[in-house]
């Protein structure tokens, strides 16, 4: 379980939808730090990682666009750092395809379905988020796999660089 899990998706699910009432730069700059500390732990936590991971995914539009330009870098840091970890390289997959190989976009509305599950405190399966009954439970899920949230880190990084270097 993740503390505080489903206050943190909340905040992200309000600022990916454009009502956020809160400080959205320093939420960003809080998840930061909870990724970064969560890649430091020994052992590592993968659900942790991958659940601090996504939450930037998951706001990538406001760092694109709206967030300080610090603020924004730090983002673009993080998931660069979360993207290029030799864990997410080295990990045996028999997977041949991810979500993050689709357009990112394309799977945002399913961030929250992901999040809760990796956290712990959902009433859906791996197999509701793959879409194919006994394809993908638990640790064997496509979506689970360390290189497919690398996928999305690099993805989410690419297009905040992308934008803020025009």
């Amino acid at each position: 379980m993740i503390d505080d899990a489903r206050d943190m998706m909340d905040d992200w699910e309000s600022i990916y939808q454009g009502y956020f009432l809160g400080e959205h730069d320093e939420t960003l700059l809080e998840c930061v730090e909870r990724l970064e500390k969560a890649r430091a732990a020994r052992p590592r936590d993968p659900d942790s990682t991958a659940f601090h991971t996504l939450g930037l995914v998951w706001t990538y539009a406001h760092a694109s666009s709206e967030a300080d330009s610090a603020v924004a870098r730090r983002v673009v840091e993080a998931l660069s750092a979360a993207a290029a970890d030799p864990a997410a390289g080295q990990s045996a997959c028999r997977h041949e395809s991810h979500p993050c190989d689709d357009d990112l976009e394309a799977h945002l509305e399913s961030f929250e379905v992901w999040l809760s599950l990796l956290a712990g405190e959902s009433d859906y399966t791996w197999d509701d988020l793959d879409g194919r009954p006994g394809t993908g439970t638990g640790r064997e899920s496509s979506w689970r796999c360390p290189r497919n949230v690398a996928g999305f880190a690099r993805s989410a990084a690419d297009e905040i660089g992308r934008h803020r270097n025009r």
